[in-house]
C-alpha cells in the first residue's frame, strides 16, 4: 500500500514539474510527457505517446476552460480550426492501421522534435539577450473589437498536420498552431497562444477515443501526471515574472538536446 502510495506521489510530483517548467518556458507538455514515461517509467513508445495524449487532454482542458473565462478564446472560430486538427489525427490513426511504424522510428521521430524543440528555444532566448524586449502592458480585451485577416487557404493544412503530428507523437500540436494562429491569421498573440489550447483540446478528445480503442493509454499513470501538472501550470503562470525565464529556457533547452541524445542512442 505504501508503494502504491509513493507511485502516486511521484507521478503527481512529476507532473507538477512538467506543469511548471512549460508554463514558464512557454513550451509543450507533450515534448516532456513522453520522454518521462518512456526512459523513466520504461513504459513501450507507442503506451508513452498513447498516455501522453490523454494528459493533454486533461491539462489542456483546464487552459481551455480558463481561457474561455477570460473572454481570450474566439470559440466559434477555434471550433472551426479544431475541425481540421482533428481530421488530421483521424488521418493518422487510419494511416497507422495500414503503415506499420516500427517502435524505434517512433523513437527517433521524437527524439528529432525533441531537438528541434530545443534549439529552437536557444535561439529565441539568444535573440532575447542579445536585445531585451519590454513587457506588454497587459489590457482588458474584448473579441468583437478585432477584425482578423482570414487565409485558411494556408492555415488549413498546417491545422491538419498540427493533428497528424499530435496522434503520430502524443503532443499537443502548439508548436504549429499558436504561429498559425498569430502570423498567417493574424490574432493577436496572447489570444493564439489560449486558442491553440481550445484547438488542443478538442483534437486531444478526439484523439483520447481513438486511441481508446486502438492504442495502448495507460489511465492511471496519465490521470496522477495530469493531475501534477495542472496544479504545474498554475504555479509556473504565478511565479514566471519571478523567474529568470530566458536563463532557465536555456537550461531546458539542453536538457531537451541531452534527452534527444539518449532517445538516438
Amino acid at each position: 500500500m505504501e508503494d502504491i502510495f509513493s507511485i502516486i506521489i511521484i507521478l503527481i510530483i512529476l507532473g507538477f514539474l512538467v506543469g511548471t517548467i512549460a508554463s514558464i518556458v512557454g513550451i509543450g507538455g507533450g515534448v516532456l510527457f513522453v520522454p518521462i514515461l518512456l526512459l523513466i517509467y520504461r513504459m513501450p513508445i507507442t503506451m508513452a505517446i498513447d498516455t501522453s495524449t490523454f494528459i493533454i487532454l486533461i491539462s489542456s482542458g483546464v487552459g481551455f476552460f480558463t481561457y474561455l473565462k477570460d473572454r481570450r478564446i474566439d470559440l466559434k472560430a477555434t471550433v472551426i480550426f479544431a475541425s481540421f486538427s482533428i481530421l488530421g489525427g483521424l488521418s493518422c490513426m487510419f494511416f497507422l492501421l495500414f503503415v506499420k511504424i516500427e517502435d524505434f522510428i517512433l523513437r527517433m521521430l521524437f527524439a528529432t522534435l525533441l531537438l528541434i524543440a530545443g534549439l529552437n528555444v536557444i535561439y529565441k532566448s539568444k535573440i532575447w539577450l542579445k536585445k531585451k524586449q519590454p513587457e506588454a502592458a497587459e489590457k482588458e480585451f474584448s473579441l468583437l473589437d478585432h477584425d482578423y485577416r482570414t487565409n485558411l487557404a494556408k492555415a488549413i493544412p498546417l491545422f491538419f498536420m498540427a493533428g497528424f503530428t499530435a496522434y503520430l507523437l502524443g503532443i499537443g500540436g502548439g508548436v504549429i498552431n499558436t504561429p498559425v494562429l498569430h502570423i498567417v491569421l493574424g490574432y493577436p498573440i496572447h489570444n493564439s497562444t489560449a486558442m491553440s489550447t481550445g484547438i488542443i483540446f478538442f483534437t486531444a478528445i478526439v484523439n483520447t477515443i481513438l486511441k481508446a480503442f486502438v492504442g495502448q493509454i495507460n489511465y492511471i499513470v496519465g490521470l496522477f501526471i495530469a493531475i501534477g501538472a495542472v496544479f504545474g501550470a498554475f504555479f509556473g503562470a504565478k511565479i514566471s515574472g519571478k523567474m529568470p525565464k530566458k536563463q532557465l529556457q536555456i537550461v531546458v533547452a539542453i536538457v531537451l538536446i541531452i534527452v534527444a541524445i539518449r532517445m538516438y542512442f
